[in-house]
Parts: C-alpha cells; sequence; structure tokens
C-alpha cells in the first residue's frame, strides 16, 4: 500500500515509516521540510495521490489552548478534505490516553481540549478512520522531571504512570495503519506501571543526576492537577513489548560520537538560520536561533520566542534555573517546556517550539516569524 505519514521526521514517524518500508510499504514521510504542509494545504493533493492510507502523528508547537486548537482543527480539517478528495480510505492518528481527563484540568488541559477537537473531527467525517491512543514515551521521562523542577529538588505526584517506548508507539500504530479501518479507538501502553515519583527516581539516578524527587501528592504534572489513575489506561490496552529497565540500558549505551568523529562531517557543513551546534548551548545555558530562545535543560533542548511577553526582555540573557527562566528585565518567570508564566509580571505564556537533535547539530521546528512551517511531529511491527 502507498501509506504517507504525516509528522514522517519526527519521533514516531520517523521509525514507523521505516517499519513501514521494511514491511513492503510505499511509504511517504511528509512534513513541511519535504514541501507538505496540513495548515496551508500546500503539497497535499499531490502526497496523497494513489495513496490508500493516511497516519497523522503530528502534533503542535505549543501546549497553548489557542495555538494548539488552532493546529489541531486547520490541521485534520485539511488532512480530511484532500483525503476525500483523493479517495483515501482510511485515516489514522495517534492520541493519548487520559485525553478526557487531562482536558478537564489545569497546565496543559487546553492541549488536551484540542486534541479532542481533533480525534472529534475524525469521527465525524465519512472518511474510515482508526485512533491509536498511547500512554508518554520512555522518550520523554526526562521532560517530566525537567517540568517539575525547581532548583535541585523535582516535585512529582505518586500517581500511576504505564508509560510505554517510542518503537513500540511506532509499531502498534503500523499494525493498525495496514488492517482495516476500526471506525473506533484502541489504547496502547507499557507492559509495566510505576508510581510516577518512583519512575523519576529511578532515571535520574541511571544518570546520575543529583537533584533529588521529593513526593508531594499536591505536585502538578505539566501544571495539570492529576489523580491515581489519570494517565494509565481505564481499561485493557495492548502492551508493548519493551521493559523500561531495558530501555534504558540500551539507551544508556548509545554514546554520541566524540569531537574528532565528527569534526570532518558536522564542523564543515554551513548551519541554517534554524539550526545550532549542540556544543554551543551546554546545560543551564540558553542560546539565540534564529527569532527563537534554545534552552539546555539538564541535556534536553526546549524552544521559546526570543521575548518575554511582558516588556520583550530578551530571555537568552535571563537566569535558567531547571526548567524556569527568569526574564532579565522585570523578573517575570516561565516554564521553557510548556512555556507557561510562572510569576509576573508577564501575563500570556510563551510560544513554544519542537527542537530535534541529529548528532551534533540541533535544529528548531519552528521559527516566531513562521511558525506554520514547523515540522509538527515519528519488516515487522513489532
Amino acid at each position: 500500500m502507498k501509506i504517507v505519514v504525516i509528522g514522517g521526521s519526527g519521533l514516531i514517524g520517523s521509525k514507523l515509516v521505516k517499519k513501514l518500508f521494511e514491511h513492503g510499504h510505499e511509504a511517504v514521510a511528509a512534513s513541511p521540510n519535504s514541501g507538505v504542509n496540513t495548515l496551508t494545504g500546500e503539497g497535499l493533493a499531490e502526497a496523497l495521490k494513489g495513496a490508500q492510507v493516511v497516519v497523522d502523528v503530528s502534533n503542535s508547537p505549543s501546549f497553548e489552548e489557542a495555538a494548539a486548537m488552532e493546529f489541531f482543527k486547520t490541521s485534520t480539517r485539511n488532512l480530511l478534505t484532500y483525503e476525500a478528495a483523493a479517495g483515501v480510505g482510511h485515516h489514522v492518528a495517534l492520541s493519548v490516553i487520559g485525553t478526557e481527563l487531562l482536558a478537564e484540568r489545569g497546565g496543559i488541559g487546553g492541549y488536551f481540549r484540542a486534541k479532542l477537537a481533533q480525534e472529534k473531527l475524525i469521527k465525524g467525517s465519512p472518511i474510515p478512520y482508526s485512533i491509536v491512543r498511547a500512554t508518554q514515551f520512555f522518550e520523554f521521562v526526562k521532560s517530566i522531571a525537567d517540568a517539575s523542577t525547581d532548583g535541585d529538588k523535582v516535585r512529582l505526584p505518586p500517581v500511576l504512570i504505564q508509560p510505554m517506548a517510542a518503537e513500540d508507539v511506532a509499531s502498534a500504530v503500523g499494525r493498525v495503519a495496514t488492517a482495516p479501518p476500526l471506525n473506533g479507538a484502541i489504547e496502547v501502553a507499557g507492559p509495566e506501571q510505576f508510581r510516577l515519583d518512583e519512575l523519576i527516581r529511578r532515571d535520574l539516578s541511571a544518570h546520575n543526576d543529583s537533584r533529588e524527587v521529593i513526593t508531594d501528592t499536591h505536585a502538578r504534572y505539566f501544571g495539570a492537577e492529576v489523580s491515581e489513575r489519570t494517565l494509565v489506561p481505564a481499561g485493557e490496552a495492548q502492551p508493548g513489548s519493551t521493559y523500561f529497565i531495558d530501555w534504558l540500558a540500551r539507551s544508556m549505551t548509545q554514546i554520541p560520537p566524540t569531537n574528532a568523529q565528527t569534526h570532518g562531517s558536522i564542523e564543515s557543513v554551513a548551519l541554517k538560520e534554524n539550526e545550532f551546534r549542540i556544543s554551543a548551548v551546554p546545560p543551564g545555558s540558553a542560546l539565540l536561533v534564529g527569532e527563537v530562545a534554545v534552552f539546555n535543560v539538564a541535556g534536553s533542548f526546549y524552544a521559546t520566542q526570543a521575548q518575554c511577553m511582558h516588556k520583550q526582555g530578551e530571555l537568552c540573557k535571563g537566569k535558567l534555573n531547571g526548567s524556569t527562566v527568569t526574564c532579565p528585565k522585570h523578573g517575570a518567570q516561565f516554564n521553557v517546556i510548556t512555556g507557561a508564566v510562572l510569576r509576573g509580571p508577564a501575563k500570556d505564556p510563551l510560544e513554544t517550539y519542537s527542537v530535534i537533535v541529529d548528532t551534533d547539530i540541533g535544529r528548531v521546528e519552528a521559527t516566531a516569524s513562521s511558525a506554520a512551517k514547523a515540522d509538527f511531529s515519528e519488516r515487522r511491527f513489532s
């Protein structure tokens, strides 16, 4: 089959495209980088020509409700319209377990209301569909810790979580994409449950991270209040095959190349406006990349608009403490992962953007001047 993967260069999309190729299918990785933009419709007609299945694993570049709602509604409407014209017979979308519950909470609840709006559009379309709802990925465990860090403390609630490997997510989506439409949703999750605080404690310990995890029943998950089972499947979910301890062991053996190894292939490459060298942004620092501020939070990279929403203070010059940046102009504080305002006088959240890391080069998947051009995204499906 010809299967078009929207967000095909992202974490899940890139893995899915590889699996589909190995399985003998014609897999098309569609993204703004390849000339396909679901927000504007650019390139969609050509990409979908002759396609039997479209898989949407794209994502909004911002957790802010208005931006996420605009992205998911516009992108999904365009996709469904062009799919109908092309005669596509199966629309597959990746979503999140616990979406209804998280949509009713604070913090990133607005993002999940946007995901529900996306699902509603899909269900209301005449195109047969399947929705795959997954739990949090192992690859984002560190982001959870960073978002909950205050100084050298990480405050987390002892709620249940059942994360899974991105590889297993891609396998699950691949199985669904190559099967008849469900006209419904399935849930996929990791093979084991953890207490959130203990999971993060284990991850930090494995990485020799000195931050202390504090168990706090009132702590939030990316700003949202969560209960005992908000983050785990409501019923039976299809389990992934990768255990966290095995994934952790493998991920820690993937040592980046040394400067000597990369000098010939990397240093000679001219950087684009939205690219930066990883070595230029050590942990705890920030860098201006085009019109975007890039932050290194304990080894993970995040990007926001470059200026504070209050009086346009330059955030790259502010103090970065964990995932919190303080504007040097009037002291406003923001979470650089979610963009949320943590302390006034600023009232409006920051725009946030995806960052993709490839060896020693990082790439911001959007700029403040052209957010619509971002790549919003990733022989056996096992």
